[in-house]
């Protein structure tokens, strides 16, 4: 049975690619907003991964609890390293959504 420390093992993965991807010059900063998000997010994910993997929440309700958490992603790192506030809330975006995809796999 999956759990909340196979999420993260999932979520560093994810991210690592994500930031060769798109922010090659940015990834530790990534890694860093990540890792601080997950944190924060960590016991309302993990509660919520256990339901979806039990069948009480679907995976549209799940995806709608995590992009309630997108508050929590403050992203200081990338604006400490003096990216736009536009470029920030696009890779926000990004960031829950490879949450999303990450707890989906772990979980499903």
């Amino acid at each position: 049975m999956p759990d909340i420390n196979d999420f993260l093992n999932a979520l560093k993965e994810d991210l690592l690619n994500f930031a060769e991807i798109n922010l090659k010059e940015y990834k530790n900063e990534l890694l860093k907003d990540g890792n601080e998000f997950a944190i924060k997010a960590k016991k309302d994910i993990e509660r919520w991964g256990q339901q979806l993997l039990s069948g009480k929440l679907s995976q549209k309700d799940f995806e709608f609890l995590v992009k309630g958490k997108k508050d929590l992603a403050e992203m200081e790192a990338l604006k400490q390293a003096g990216l736009t506030k536009i470029r920030i809330a696009k890779i926000k975006d990004g960031l829950i959504g490879i949450v999303i995809n990450s707890a989906l796999k772990t979980f499903l």
